[in-house]
């Protein structure tokens, strides 16, 4: 992360503070200038505690900053000159403040998202902009230029208990908002002069409580569309003393920013629900059928809104995700006048580079929601889920970042997010689960896919220097897992959440595996044996023998305890723990993963695996090892068993991947089982980097099942063409490589190509 270096007398502004119960506060902030010109380029620096919305002119131009953590306050940079004119200009921001720490209240009135970290209390704006048109400079950094502001009185927050996670939403008496505050070159009397707070300077090694770093990622797009009512109307009056309910149906899911443009119809309620999807009770819990069936129970966000009675648009603060949104309104001795919703898809501007053809329908549907599901799952940081939490979580997140670089090869988001949880350790040695978050949380197994995501990153780019950065967390990180080990030679009892995955045989357990209860646990051992071994690999890479050499030993007690005290000679199968006797298919892909099961071995383990129903099984978020267990073990055409997962999804017409495969799952939006991001360009066109930072690739296309495929995959070198085709008896392949790349086909046969090529052979 670079420190973003700004003058010293660019200083923090906010509000008088009048209350120190510390609420969720909403400040209005503005400054008015005269432009002898327009400039060319109008850059301006901004930050804000916790969250801003940038208008220049009336125009909403940004919304930010960058999700930081109580370390990194960052701060973007935007080029306003479009939307200056010469003469009377104003900038304003609407600043919302979450609050820094949960404070006391039963009911949870004050709570912001769990993502919302803060070191300081109360909304803060901090801008930096110097322009120069017709040789003048005009300067409208705070701390130099005349700001004013105006706290909110307008806006109630109240918790939503079916996503507390992202804290509370709004209840807004319009009749108390400002009007025209964005718009108005004039300052009124309701707006006070902004009071200095502090600046970015670190003066005798003291830490500012908001310390200023540059954006580490793009600025998010923002796709208009228009949200029509279903009879097409371009507007609608409800009679006063009326009850109106409006459902309004996206057709696909989305996580936008919703604009409510009403007129008139002072006294009314205006309640907007926002849902993933229809729901039904079938006697025990809630399920979800197919999507587009408007019947059933509608549960989600509540935002409400009750209108001043003049023309005026309504946006909640924070962007909404949502499939149907449903308007129930309640008019008072008004008629109330609204007009269709307008949404502003907000997400990170993730290319998808791939292109392919495929004669099954299926894959390209399957890939059309799997990159959704993907896209809506990044916006400042990865997320879990845009609906329920938005919280960056280690083991969902490698997944997605090895899905961003196998359609784009994108590595900015990765970059942060190694940063992201870097800055998460606990002294202990550990790292936090999910971060940024204000409530920590701890899933040990979480820290050892960290390391396979630094892992990933350095085959991803050949970038030695951050390997080298952040090789002390890593041997932080196996040091406090040694130091977890029981009298068995394995480690046990791990403290916090010892989650496994979310599997059904375990939901009274949150995702448990149950012989962590009992002692050790197979799983848990066995990844932690496969970190070893990548942890030894990164020390390779930096050429420190020692620690790769002490790693390997440490990793072959582990195998050489769980073979002797977990393989059950009865079931030919590793048990999941050593007296504990429970299946699954986690223990055999791992025990496979690490070499432990080989051969025959591996073969008979996965085909049961695979085969036995009284196994656990793997849900959406371990299919991306399942499939790697059956690569390793020469069995990869019997993922073609494994698709139907995926393709049942389009039966339920969902537009993204659910967090579980079948009709239970919690959340409509889980990038995890964005799976065939990765299996197309990487196994079924079989691009794979072998050298860090692609300078040399295999080509090895699997999946002969798939018959043909066709395709260009992405590296930084340039596109690798592939095409190849598996019937009759015969397999040819052809296409181009910008690199050295090694071609291996079905038979094992290997050819060293740079350029154009074809090859063929009989199956």
């Amino acid at each position: 992360m670079t420190p973003f270096k700004l003058p010293a007398d660019i200083r923090w502004i906010g509000p008088e503070r009048v209350t120190e119960q510390f609420p969720i506060e909403t400040s209005y902030f503005k400054t008015v200038f005269n432009l002898p010109a327009v400039p060319p380029k109008a850059e301006i620096s901004i930050s804000a505690n916790t969250r801003y919305l940038l208008f220049v002119n009336g125009q909403e131009i940004l919304n930010g900053p960058c999700r930081g953590d109580h370390w990194h306050q960052f701060c973007d940079v935007v080029d306003i000159a479009p939307y200056l004119t010469a003469g009377k200009n104003v900038i304003a921001a609407k600043v919302v403040s979450f609050v820094p720490y949960e404070a006391s209240r039963q009911d949870n009135s004050n709570a912001g998202p769990f993502w919302a970290m803060s070191n300081a209390a109360g909304p803060m704006l901090l801008c930096w902009g110097e322009f120069l048109a017709n040789n003048e400079t005009t300067d409208i950094s705070t701390g130099r230029a005349d700001w004013f502001y105006l706290n909110d009185s307008a806006i109630t927050w109240k918790m939503q208990n079916i996503t507390f996670w992202m804290g509370c939403s709004e209840d807004v008496d319009a009749s108390k908002l400002p009007k025209g505050w964005e718009t108005s070159t004039a300052i009124s009397p309701a707006f006070s002069p902004a009071k200095i707070k502090w600046g970015n300077t670190i003066e005798f090694g003291e830490i500012p409580p908001l310390r200023l770093f540059n954006r580490p990622i793009k600025h998010l797009l923002r796709l208009e569309k228009d949200l029509p009512f279903e009879n097409a109307e371009t507007e609608i009056t409800i009679p006063a003393n009326t009850t109106k309910e409006i459902l309004l149906d996206t057709k696909q899911l989305t996580t936008s920013f919703v604009y409510f443009h009403c007129n008139g119809g002072l006294g009314s309620t205006v309640t907007f629900l926002y849902s993933e999807a229809f729901s039904k009770f079938d006697g025990k819990r809630n399920y979800k059928g197919v999507r587009s069936d408007a019947s059933g129970e509608l549960r989600g966000i509540v935002d409400i809104y009750r209108p001043s009675g003049a023309n005026e648009i309504y946006s909640p603060s924070w962007f909404r995700t949502l499939r149907f949104m449903r308007l129930t309104i309640q008019t008072g001795n008004e008629p109330l006048t609204i007009y269709p919703i307008k949404l502003v898809e907000t997400r990170y501007p993730l290319q998808d580079k791939i292109t392919f053809t495929h004669q099954e329908p299926w894959v390209q549907k399957v890939w059309d929601i799997s990159r959704r599901t993907l896209e809506l799952c990044m916006h400042e940081t990865y997320e879990d889920c845009p609906f329920y939490e938005q919280l960056q979580y280690t083991m969902d997140t490698r997944l997605q970042i090895l899905f961003t670089y196998a359609i784009s090869n994108d590595s900015t988001m990765a970059q942060k997010t190694l940063h992201d949880y870097h800055t998460s350790i606990l002294p202990e040695g550990i790292l936090l689960s999910r971060f940024p978050s204000k409530y920590h949380q701890v899933i040990p197994m979480f820290s050892l896919h960290w390391i396979f995501m630094l892992k990933d990153y350095y085959t991803e780019t050949g970038d030695i220097a951050t390997l080298e950065r952040y090789r002390p967390t890593v041997e932080s990180i196996l040091a406090w897992y040694k130091r977890q080990t029981g009298q068995q030679g394995l480690v046990e009892y791990l403290p916090y959440w010892d989650f496994a995955d979310w599997t059904e045989t375990w939901d009274d357990i949150a995702g448990t595996a149950r012989a962590s209860l009992h002692g050790p646990s197979t799983i848990q051992n066995l990844v932690y044996a496969y970190a070893l071994e990548v942890g030894a690999s990164i020390m390779e890479d930096l050429d420190i023998e020692t620690f790769a050499k002490k790693y390997r030993a440490e990793r072959s007690g582990i195998l050489q305890n769980v073979e002797k005290l977990c393989w059950s000679t009865k079931k030919k199968l590793y048990r999941e723990g050593p007296a504990f006797e429970e299946y699954t298919q986690h223990a055999q892909m791992w025990a496979v993963l690490n070499k432990l099961a080989v051969g025959e071995k591996a073969k008979m383990i996965m085909t049961t695996a695979l085969s036995d129903k009284t196994l656990i099984p793997c849900s959406f978020v371990m299919q991306y090892f399942m499939f790697r267990a059956l690569e390793e073990a020469d069995m990869y055409e019997e993922t073609k068993k494994l698709w139907p997962m995926w393709k049942e999804l389009l039966d339920l017409d969902l537009t993204t991947v659910p967090e579980i495969p079948g009709q239970y799952t919690r959340s409509d939006c889980h990038a995890w089982g964005s799976l065939i991001l990765h299996e197309l360009p990487r196994k079924f066109l079989g691009v794979m980097p072998i050298e860090p930072g692609y300078s040399k690739i295999t080509i090895r296309p699997m999946g002969m099942f798939m018959k043909a495929m066709s395709g260009t995959v992405p590296t930084p070198h340039g596109d690798v063409k592939v095409e190849w085709t598996a019937e009759n008896g015969k397999f040819t392949i052809k296409g181009s490589t910008p690199v050295l790349a090694e071609v291996i086909l079905p038979s094992g046969a290997r050819s060293e190509i740079k350029g154009e090529f074809a090859l063929t052979e009989n199956m």
